[in-house]
């Protein structure tokens, strides 16, 4: 525990800290012991967020208010405020003036007036902290070079050139001429070291990554690797390639003060390297304007100290005295993800590494210049001191030194530790009070960072995983709305996440425009100035339910994988322990675990894996490395002993240069007591070594015991380094519908496309993937089911298909989309590999082969016969084809983990069963409070699915919690055998529930059905009288015949309308089914059909609710009557249609006013409206059927 925290530890933990730390302990049991209270009506902790924007200046006082108010009537609990240039012309309110303090110091009075919670972020714009306070001496660094060459012997008296400062990764452009000049000044020397010259052919690879220059976004640049490999071996040199360790001379204290060295060169060629520290030019975009600035020193606390004071201490200053309060106004600082890249030099960094590492870095730092010292190897083990040294200081001294600032003040922290983050992501992560992650509706695939989220929450006790949702490029186009969202958001929650924050809430200043002010391109819109925001109240009531539940008592799950140690790192479960896209955990569930944080936290209790809070695992799952440091394989041992399960290779050396050789002889004894020892130095595990052989898949295991413990592991060496991945697209072509030449230009719009694939009856698959993209996006249909879907050409998407596989004719069917209004670059490229388990292989690539239509049946995702609408794809070209050129980008990465079913296999051998199974298309979630289990259960399709569910549950009874109206059932249909249970689920399209497990209270189940048919008894066709409001073009009343798509109308007030219209009807209702009288017991239902895309229901005065999801239906039974019957239905759609009527319209004419409108007035128009049919349905009671 680093120094700072033991004064903490002498005083009271602030309030709002104590209520994130523990509200997992005491608060959630407190909690839990009325959860049907909180389901119905959740607190306001349970509430979803937004990151709140403003636009660089564009900020009023009475804006905030309007927001704020607004937020919290639709059921929102806080946001993320972050002031930013994303291109919005600036404001007139300069960040940080006075007048932008006082309008901050007025937000905070109104969240805590209203309830909501703030989070600051911890500088201008969202990439770190810095600003134009920070010093060139206290911003980022990295050690930098010159060279000269010089041959001895001569005496050498000259000035050296000194070293010039990398380029920032985001170049220099739109920054301040003072702040470039500023950092291009800074410069200290750091050490003049002379070495032997060596050949320069033989340099250390990708010395920019591994000396810690540059770090690439992983979720956004293609190819950037999620780890550095650190292999036991590396290849010999030839010897004019290697500067020996005892010949480089330190000649630092011959350089004078002006850069001048006086040397007696013995003789030999030579090369003397200048060594200085720099800035990395690293700074606070897209902060405003008056916030840019450089990024503070992450090694330095002192750096971070003063940013500090200048931005969070001056409001804080502003404010005034404050109580700070767990549940309202601000208590939470940020860090959002990690933008600004790497930094490998401070002040201290050589005192900080020899302190850390036992040894002095300089004799070795002609290394991060890509010369090899002693050997490739020592060399790369220096590098991977200097990589562990630099994360070490980023955690201690900025992110925990963050935390402890704000600890001072009543203030948590929340995380988003990923992207161009130097460190280990699960380390970084582990700082904070809330973990954070996002994902994308529109754009890069960062669903990694969820399943990081989750597992930094799980391992490290805390209870909220907080998730960036839904965040979108300009794909968006305003088409986002509730029930386009669902399934994604379902997933997450799947996935770890219970607290959803929408990106983005764009501050309005202004009152009275709309849509009025935008982020640009980027984000959702989920602010008050939205058609349907009136509306949305009861989607946020459905997460607050989700998030409510997601967080009691504790997640359950069976394994857990060890995150090999080094940085920068990335969290990638294997391939095999997840399906689909966005990756959905099979039937075991499992999480990550940081290093440090096993060393801290993991013991074993009765054969588990066990953390303090209570979390237990069955197994522990080592890394694909064969390098691991002493520090660590001695706790793997340790737990071993005590009675765990381990699952993986056998580390042969350590990756670090500290202690060595010793340490490799510590790692090789400690590997022999574990896994036995070997008959040959460096060679691969030996089956002599084991007590037993295992046989899991087509893989067999060895297993050894050890103490009370066992080791299991797969015959042969770890990949080191990994071999790069195949390319699955290699003999894949890109393909369209053959439409003119639509590489260069396509038509925008849908095409679909598909290909029949014969499998034999005897055949046995052991997996089939589909590898695909498109440009601009596509889903996979397998079958007639949902298998994914990818909207970033860049990225190839891989799609675990081998559960909707069949004997026969199998369709593959793509449904691709051609964004935009105007004709564009269209292809869609993908191959599907099928991997028998007698060896061959299946690859079935798109080409001509492939069908391809414009308008298929409705059945077109599963008929395997020909029709007119299909003809053969055309073939575009190869991956590497311009405009995509995909050449040479592989599809996968190495594999950080073994086979999936190794693992399964071992806990199936321990008795523990999968702990959710069904036969539909669904994904679950799995948490136990108490002595009863949650289940949240989601169907990822949209269509109905009947299902039969398997819960590892037994000896209890299942209710059935709907979060989408906050009923409770219970489900007489089950039956329980084997310690589990089979639950009979009926689903809607992309419908969820919870199955709640609590102890039973009958000895055996009560005969019935879990679900009633609805069945219909009316449709309410003829004429409807519908009122739009003048405001937005539309007229006042008109009379529908029939329902229609708003769009679609004659009347332009209707065809380009957005906003809300309100629908009128009258019927009678006898109160009779088709069959005779209605039995009193029974329910009765409105179901509205198709409605785009929200509705409320009101019949005779009262208020049935909002409808914003499948089924589109509300309970009539108590307001219905048999005559007259007044019906008012409210729908909102979405903004296009008005934005692209006013295209046609002059300026000063036009209804909508906004910063962002990317529709031409030919643009296509959105379905619209009430679509229906609107039908009378009844749902009989249990004893009637």
């Amino acid at each position: 525990m680093i120094s700072f925290f033991k004064p903490l530890c002498q005083r009271a933990v602030p309030l709002a800290l104590a209520a994130i730390t523990f509200l997992s302990q005491a608060s959630a049991a407190d909690v839990a012991a009325d959860l049907e209270t909180g389901f119905l009506r959740p607190p306001d902790s349970a509430r979803p967020w937004v990151y709140y924007f403003i636009m660089d200046g564009n900020l009023s006082r009475e804006g905030i208010t309007a927001d704020f108010e607004a937020l919290q009537r639709a059921g929102l609990g806080g946001m993320i405020i972050m002031e930013v240039d994303a291109g919005i012309p600036r404001g007139p309110v300069k960040f940080m003036s006075a007048e932008w303090r006082q309008a901050f110091k007025h937000a905070v009075a109104e969240a805590e007036r209203l309830g909501l919670q703030i989070t600051l972020n911890a500088g201008p714009g969202w990439t770190g902290s810095g600003g134009p306070w920070v010093k060139p001496e206290q911003s980022m660094q990295h050690v930098v070079a010159s060279a000269v060459e010089v041959v001895g012997p001569t005496n050498f008296n000259a000035t050296l050139s000194r070293p010039s400062p990398r380029p920032p990764y985001f170049g220099n452009a739109g920054l301040p001429q003072a702040m470039l000049k500023a950092k291009d000044e800074f410069y200290v020397d750091v050490a003049v070291l002379a070495v032997p010259k060596t050949s320069e052919t033989q340099r250390i690879a990708d010395i920019d990554e591994k000396a810690l220059y540059l770090r690439h976004p992983y979720s956004s640049r293609p190819g950037t690797k999620p780890f550095l490999p650190a292999p036991a071996n590396y290849p010999a040199l030839p010897a004019d390639a290697v500067i020996s360790a005892d010949r480089v001379i330190d000649l630092t204290g011959k350089l004078s003060a002006d850069g001048r060295l006086t040397w007696s060169v013995p003789a030999g060629d030579w090369t003397i390297l200048r060594f200085g520290r720099t800035s990395t030019g690293a700074n606070t975009r897209p902060a405003p304007a008056p916030g840019l600035g450089l990024e503070c020193d992450k090694f330095d606390q002192a750096a971070l100290d003063a940013h500090f004071d200048a931005f969070v201490g001056a409001l804080l200053r502003e404010i005034g005295p404050r109580r700070p309060s767990p549940d309202r106004g601000w208590n939470m600082l940020h860090i959002d993800s990690w933008e600004m890249g790497a930094q490998n030099w401070t002040a201290a960094f050589r005192d900080e590494f020899r302190r850390r590492r036992g040894y002095d870095p300089v004799r070795y730092l002609p290394a991060v210049t890509g010369r090899v010292v002693e050997s490739l190897e020592v060399s790369e083990r220096f590098l991977w001191d200097l990589r562990q040294t630099a994360q070490e200081l980023t955690i201690e001294n900025h992110a925990q030194h963050l935390k402890e600032l704000g600890r001072r003040h009543g203030f948590g922290l929340s995380i988003e530790p990923y992207d161009m983050n130097p460190c280990s992501d699960m380390s970084l992560g582990g700082v904070a009070d809330v973990p954070m992650c996002e994902f994308w509706l529109y754009g890069f695939n960062s669903t990694f960072s969820v399943l990081e989220a989750a597992s930094i929450a799980h391992t490290g006790g805390r209870p909220i995983v907080a998730a960036e949702s839904f965040t979108s490029t300009d794909a968006e186009r305003w088409q986002a709305h509730p029930a386009s969202m669902k399934a994604l958001g379902d997933w997450a929650f799947s996935a770890g996440v219970n607290r959803i924050v929408f990106h983005r809430s764009q501050h309005q200043p202004q009152l009275d425009r709309r849509p009025g002010m935008t982020m640009g391109p980027y984000g959702v819109h989920w602010e008050r100035t939205q058609t349907w925001w009136d509306l949305v109240p009861a989607y946020h009531a459905y997460l607050a339910r989700c998030q409510f539940l997601l967080r009691q008592g504790l997640p359950v799950a069976d394994v857990c994988y060890l995150v090999a140690e080094g940085a920068p790192h990335v969290f990638r479960p294997p391939t095999s322990a997840t399906r689909g896209h966005p990756p959905e955990r099979l039937g075991y569930n499992f999480d990550g675990i940081a290093p440090e944080t096993l060393l801290a936290r993991m013991t074993v209790q009765e054969g588990k894996l066990v953390l303090p809070h209570g979390l237990s695992y069955r197994a522990l799952v080592l890394p694909e490395r064969d390098t691991m440091t002493p520090t660590l394989l001695r706790k793997v041992k340790e737990l071993v002993q005590a009675g765990a399960t381990v699952i993986g290779p056998r580390p042969l050396k350590s990756p670090s240069l500290s202690r060595y050789p010793q340490c490799d002889e510590e790692v090789k004894k400690l590997a022999d007591e574990l896994w036995g020892k070997q008959e040959r130095k460096d060679g691969p595990s030996k089956a002599a070594a084991a007590d037993s052989t295992l046989q899991h898949s087509s893989t067999p295991t060895l297993q050894r015991a050890v103490g009370n413990g066992r080791v299991v592991w797969a015959p042969g060496t770890p990949s080191a380094p990994a071999p790069e991945p195949r390319n699955p697209l290699e003999q894949a072509k890109w393909i369209w519908r053959a439409e003119g030449k639509p590489a260069a230009s396509a038509p925008a719009g849908k095409r679909f496309f598909r290909r029949v694939v014969a499998l034999g009856g005897s055949a046995s698959i052991e997996s089939a993937r589909v590898f695909m993209t498109a440009d601009n996006s596509f889903e996979l249909f397998v079958n007639g089911h949902r298998a994914g879907r990818g909207d970033n050409f860049h990225e190839t998407y891989a799609l675990d298909i081998t559960p909707l596989l069949k004997p026969g004719a199998n369709v593959l069917a793509v449904e691709a989309e051609n964004g935009g209004d105007t004709p564009n670059p269209a292809g869609l490229i993908g191959s599907l590999i099928v991997k028998f388990r007698d060896g061959r292989v299946l690859e079935v690539p798109t080409d001509r082969s492939w069908q391809a239509a414009q308008t298929p049946a409705a059945d077109w995702t599963t008929d395997t016969a020909p029709t007119a609408a299909w003809s053969a794809a055309m073939e575009l070209g190869a991956p590497g084809m311009a405009p995509w050129n995909r050449r040479g980008k592989s599809a996968s990465e190495p594999e950080q983990y073994g086979d999936f079913a190794i693992v399964a296999g071992v806990l199936n051998e321990m008795g523990v069963t999968p702990d959710f199974e069904s036969d539909g298309p669904l994904r679950y979630a799995h948490r136990r409070v108490g002595d009863g289990d949650i289940y949240f259960v989601a169907n990822r399709e949209d269509r109905s699915v009947d299902a039969a569910c398997t819960f590892r549950v037994s000896g209890k009874t299942p209710e059935l919690w709907d979060p989408l109206t906050g009923g409770r059932r219970r489900l007489p249909d089950f039956t329980s055998t084997n310690g589990r249970t089979t639950v009979p689920l009926r689903f809607e399209p992309t419908q969820s529930f919870f199955v709640v497990f609590r102890p039973a209270v009958t000895a055996a189940n009560v005969a019935g059905r879990n679900f009633q048919d609805v069945m219909k008894m009316a449709e309410l066709s003829g004429p409807w009288e519908v009122s739009f409001d003048p405001k937005w073009g539309g007229p006042q009343s008109v009379t529908f015949q029939a329902l229609e798509d708003w769009s679609q109308r004659p009347e332009t007030g209707i065809k380009f309308y957005s906003c809300m219209a309100t629908y009128r009807k009258t019927f009678d209702f006898a109160g009779a089914d088709v069959s005779g009288q209605r039995p009193a017991a029974s329910r009765l239902y409105l179901d509205l059909g198709s409605v785009k895309n929200l509705a409320r229901v009101r019949l005779n005065g009262r208020d049935l609710g909002i409808v914003w999801c499948a089924p589109w239906r509300v309970d009539i039974t108590a307001a219905v009557r048999e005559k007259d019957n007044q019906l008012e239905i409210l729908v909102a759609n979405l903004w296009p249609n008005r934005l692209i009527g006013d295209q046609s319209l002059p300026p000063d004419q036009r209804l909508t006013s906004t910063t962002w409108n990317p529709f031409k007035k030919d643009s296509r128009l959105l379905e619209s409206g009430l679509r229906g049919p609107v039908t009378l349905g009844m749902e009989k009671a249990e004893d009637s059927q």
